[in-house]
């Protein structure tokens, strides 16, 4: 029930993100459109391997403050969604960016649109902290 409710919320959210951030960024970014962009998902595995090999990588975690009971990877920074779509934070363009959220919807919502929207680098956990749980690597709580 929990996975239902979140691609709900991950398919409201990409349509309304899409329909409210798209035409802004374009206004105050001209030529985002014509950019080349990385956005790929990766499974816990990979996402770890990049984790490991990538010292500029940024681990943000889009979930909310209560969902933080769950477990967050070590070195991850939370950055709910919420705050992400009301402006008042906001990840940084220049460097690589691993998403997370409870099972992937979320983050992959969230990291379609900053692919398109001068995001170079993004990545999104396949699953997310679902399946890093699965996978049994190292959480903290």
């Amino acid at each position: 029930m929990k996975k239902i409710i979140a691609l709900t919320i991950s398919a409201a959210l990409f349509v309304f993100l899409g329909s409210q951030l798209v035409p802004a960024a374009q206004q105050q970014f001209p030529g985002l459109e014509q950019q080349q962009s990385l956005f790929k998902t990766v499974t816990p595995q990979e996402a770890k391997n990049l984790i490991e090999s990538r010292k500029d990588m940024l681990l943000i975690d889009v979930r909310g403050q209560d969902e933080l009971s769950e477990g967050y990877i070590e070195g991850s920074t939370l950055m709910p969604l919420w705050a992400i779509i009301k402006g008042t934070q906001r990840p940084p363009q220049d460097k690589p960016i691993l998403l997370i959220c409870a099972v992937g919807g979320r983050s992959l919502a969230l990291g379609q649109l900053m692919s398109k929207n001068g995001w170079n680098e993004v990545y999104n956990l396949k699953g997310g902290i679902s399946a890093w749980k699965e996978a049994e690597l190292p959480l903290k709580y």
